[in-house]
């Protein structure tokens, strides 16, 4: 017998699928599509329908894990070190500040001019920090087909993975200082505010990471033992929902602790624990895992969006929309400089992506929707949050292709499908021969047949790379070239802190070599998208003759 909320999942899952290929088609946002959908479904008022909201529990015990082990599982955790700097910035220091003014902005702009009747410190507070979290789905998109800076598309997903936990961990010390949350959750009335926040913070932010760490590394050691791609893809659906359950348990962040589960279980039990088809069909299942959580959620958000609500109080949304607009804005001006004196600086057009890109999605709903329902000010921040999120997708997300036309980091990027199919064919018959270097090792397969196709790979592999060669241009040269170079000046970075600390140089030296280091860095970034440009630096800097007192200049 078929029931009601089968007939649901399916028409929504019949919706998601042919938005997705007009979406493909049209290369519109994937993401708003579906907010469109959504709308549209509701407008349909469908008897099938009626009953579907988008709840706590779904979003939180359901949605919420595999989005965020799917998002983490795939981050290159060398890239993701070499990066915190700016990552950790804008995602701890930079929420807090974000939610800060924005509380101010929006007391200021809803409570005290009265537009907003009984808006007050709490509920601007509370507003705050349910939507300081970044959820650049729509941007990340964006960044994938237009060919974005590797190094941007990593800052902008690493600082929305880490911003979600702080955003969780945030709520829970205004909730509890407000006595709106239940047990643990609640300030002790003894209890100072700061040592309350700080105890919430390192209990729930450090426990979290801990936790997620520490069953992530357990996993690892478990798939080492095995090699069955159905048991070890199972591993990590039990991995990502147990983290998050098994935190939770202890009163940690379980955003956290599934995030750093995810890295760890995707850096190294991926490369030391699974074999390749393995790995493969891991990816494979929690990229469809991905996809049908982000379906699910933006369709509902769409159908839970009520227009006639939203007009009404359309006009404390703009100002709702503007406040964490500017307040994002804050953040990242002050805090993408402090990070730059710590780590390779970010070009600075980057930050103007960063303010506009800071998209406000799922986990806003998420925290909203567990207010407790006796709570007065609860259907006017669900409305708000509501509101603010959609104007952010349609606004931000349809304006983000634009805006990065105009910084000029759309231009210049000169792709040759021939030189890149060959280099891909050269890669991955190298991989094929690794793997069939461990087959043979492990007696999997006879010396015989791993001669014969160790020949067929070497022929693919040398006709590919000789390919490669011939196709080679000016602008594959520049760009690997650069990269070289790049690589080559973080080494020296290395070589320079490990002679300052063995005492070698002092510490001015270090100081003025390791800026003339970092300088280098930033004209290659800040040249990366135009190829010219590109080239002229790449020309000054290998033209420039070694100096004997670089270090003293």
């Amino acid at each position: 017998m078929i029931h009601h909320v089968e007939v649901q999942v399916l028409i929504l899952l019949l919706v998601a699928a042919f938005v997705g290929m007009g979406a493909r088609r049209f290369r519109l946002p994937y993401t708003l599509a579906l907010v469109v959908a959504g709308l549209v479904l509701g407008g349909l008022d469908l008897d099938v329908l009626h009953d579907v909201e988008l709840n706590a529990d779904l979003l939180l015990l359901l949605l919420l894990p595999a989005l965020l082990f799917e998002a983490a599982f795939h981050i290159d955790l060398a890239e993701f070190r070499r990066n915190l700097a700016p990552i950790v910035t804008l995602a701890v220091p930079g929420v807090m500040l974000a939610s800060g003014a924005s509380a101010g902005l929006l007391y200021l702009g809803l409570g005290a001019t009265g537009l907003v009747e009984g808006f007050g410190w709490r509920e601007a507070w509370l507003f705050s920090v349910v939507i300081a979290a970044t959820d650049p789905v729509s941007v990340l998109a964006l960044f994938k087909q237009f060919g974005v800076a590797k190094r941007l598309y990593l800052v902008v997903e690493g600082e929305s993975l880490l911003n979600d936990g702080v955003a969780v961990v945030l709520f829970v010390i205004v909730t509890g200082v407000y006595g709106l949350s239940t047990g643990h959750n609640v300030m002790p009335e003894e209890a100072s505010l700061l040592a309350y926040g700080l105890e919430t913070l390192l209990r729930m932010g450090g426990g979290g990471a801990l936790v997620g760490v520490a069953l992530g590394g357990a996993f690892t050691v478990l798939t080492r033992q095995i090699d069955d791609h159905l048991i070890e893809t199972t591993l990590t659906v039990l991995l990502a929902y147990g983290s998050f359950l098994v935190a939770e348990q202890l009163h940690c962040s379980g955003v956290l602790s599934t995030v750093f589960a995810g890295i760890v279980a995707g850096s190294y039990g991926a490369s030391f624990g699974m074999s390749s088809s393995t790995h493969n069909a891991v990816e494979d299942f929690w990229e469809l895992a991905g996809f049908l959580a982000n379906s699910f959620i933006f369709l509902l958000v769409g159908l839970e969006l009520e227009p006639w609500r939203l007009w009404h109080q359309g006009l404390a949304i703009v100002a709702a929309f503007v406040a964490i607009v500017i307040a994002r804005a804050v953040a990242v001006y002050v805090g993408v400089p402090l990070a730059n004196r710590f780590a390779t600086p970010l070009p600075r057009v980057w930050s103007h992506v960063l303010v506009w890109g800071g998209l406000r999605g799922s986990l806003s709903m998420v925290l909203i929707l567990t207010l407790p329902q006796s709570f007065p000010g609860r259907t006017l921040l669900v409305t708000l949050v509501f509101g603010v999120v959609g104007l952010s997708l349609f606004v931000q997300g349809l304006t983000m292709g634009p805006l990065l036309g105009r910084l000029g980091l759309l231009t210049g990027k000169q792709r040759h499908d021939v030189y890149e199919k060959a280099r891909a064919t050269s890669i991955m018959t190298r991989r094929a021969l690794d793997e069939l270097h461990e087959l043979q090792r492990d007696g999997l397969v006879e010396p015989a047949v791993a001669e014969r196709l160790r020949a067929w790979y070497t022929t693919r592999s040398e006709r590919a790379e000789h390919e490669a060669k011939t196709a080679l241009g000016t602008a594959q040269i520049s760009e690997q070239l650069a990269e070289a170079v790049r690589r080559l000046a973080e080494a020296e970075r290395r070589g320079v802190r490990e002679a300052e600390h063995a005492e070698i140089i002092d510490v001015e030296v270090a100081q003025n070599l390791d800026r003339e280091l970092v300088l280098r860095l930033l004209a290659l970034d800040e040249a990366a998208e135009d190829g010219n440009q590109l080239q002229a630096v790449l020309d000054r800097l290998l033209a420039e003759e070694p100096s004997a007192d670089a270090a003293e200049e």
